[in-house]
């Protein structure tokens, strides 16, 4: 493997944000690794996280490396590059060594999982939750094999774990559900539902796109069976940067339908009329991947496993516990949890034109998410006490008195 150098994107230590009295991050110092929170107050960081500076370096090392080496660039640089990034998701999982995978998106990651994982036979229920991101009901509806049910929220806001219990029988296969709600922020108590699984001889998928870099992560404790996620997020690595895990014990057993050269145990052997899949979680991978995507992919990877995943979400439960505030003081409705513990980095909040305030908001400076019937705030967790004020003045101004026409 190449020397380490030649893989930008972690954080130099006299910026790792490490040198506060209190021993946790200097917030203040580590926001000069984002540009973009000098132009905007960011609330949207659960939908694309904002570049760092090691990011933008990254891509640019993509091109040099490209350019100064041309094909070989392969074994020297690019090769390494994507089993490191491997190796910092399993950091981040808490998973062990290879059994991750590179996937150019959660939907794809989540088609080899619905193509390929051995459920248990005879089956064909699939629970997923009413409040769950569309694309995972999208997997099991588009396959009609499946009889997919999902499980209902009381509130609007949560679901209980014994919600998805009492729908588990013998007639089900899986249970796929986020580990965050996309709509309300309300952190699900995934290994209660992976224990009710289990107990019914099902299998657990978990999505965990939206608490990757702002929850402290363990596929062993919550005991899933499978687990998709990306950087596109709160890891400020930009798009094209999904990953997937698969237990162990499943590894051998699965067999994805949709496939390519680089899922096969020795793919320059170039055997055409065999196919025989890598030993290890690569044979959920397909085919050639985009590079400069897994250079950014890194870099904000590293620079998030730097400063900490458990500090970030202490920081951005600080942050939303005052947006709360606000609201209440300002009599607006919220559809997130008050419990620190069922929530991260998400507060959604009622508005009739939500499309119509979020471009308002941002001809102000203020850069918010939208959801029919609710405007989504997910603040950064280098946004200032100052900017969070700020932001959420002209984010209630907007909700309250509506929008200038």
């Amino acid at each position: 493997m190449a020397a380490w150098p030649r893989f930008p994107g972690t954080i130099p230590p006299a910026a790792s944000g490490r040198d506060s009295l209190d021993g946790m991050p200097d917030w203040g110092a580590l926001r000069a690794e984002f540009p973009l929170l000098d132009r905007y107050v960011y609330f949207n960081a659960c939908s694309l996280g904002p570049l760092p500076q090691s990011g933008r370096a990254a891509l640019a090392r993509y091109g040099q490396d490209w350019d100064e080496q041309g094909t070989p660039v392969w074994f020297s640089t690019w090769l390494p590059l994507l089993e490191r990034f491997r190796g910092r998701v399993a950091e981040l999982l808490r998973a062990p060594a290879g059994f991750t995978a590179i996937a150019p998106s959660v939907s794809v990651a989540l088609t080899t999982l619905a193509t390929g994982l051995p459920l248990p036979a005879g089956r064909r229920k699939v629970l997923i939750g009413e409040l769950d991101f569309p694309t995972i009901g999208h997997q099991w509806l588009s396959r009609p094999q499946f009889e997919v049910e999902f499980v209902p929220s009381r509130d609007g806001m949560t679901i209980r774990p014994e919600a998805f219990a009492e729908r588990i029988d013998a007639q089900t296969a899986l249970v796929a559900t986020t580990h965050l709600f996309y709509t309300t922020g309300y952190l699900q108590d995934v290994r209660a539902i992976a224990d009710a699984a289990h107990a019914a001889g099902a299998l657990f998928v978990l999505d965990g796109y939206q608490t990757c870099g702002c929850v402290p992560l363990d596929v062993k404790a919550m005991d899933c069976d499978a687990f998709v996620g990306g950087c596109l997020k709160w890891l400020s690595g930009g798009p094209g940067n999904a990953f997937l895990y698969v237990r162990p014990e499943l590894i051998p057993r699965v067999r994805p339908q949709g496939t390519g050269w680089f899922a096969t145990r020795d793919p320059f052997s170039f055997t055409l009329q065999d196919l025989v899949f890598a030993d290890d979680a690569r044979r959920l991978e397909t085919g050639t991947w985009a590079m400069a995507c897994h250079y950014a992919g890194l870099a904000g990877l590293e620079l998030i496993l730097e400063v900490g995943v458990a500090n970030i979400q202490e920081r951005l439960r600080d942050l939303t516990d005052r947006i709360l505030e606000r609201c209440d003081e300002a009599g607006v409705q919220t559809f997130t949890p008050r419990a620190r513990s069922q929530r991260c980095g998400i507060v959604t909040l009622e508005c009739d034109r939500p499309e119509e305030v979020e471009a308002s908001l941002h001809a102000a400076g203020v850069i918010v998410d939208s959801r029919p019937g609710r405007i989504r705030l997910s603040p950064h967790w280098c946004v200032t006490e100052e900017e969070l004020e700020r932001g959420m003045d002209l984010v209630l101004q907007h909700l309250t008195a509506g929008v200038s026409r």
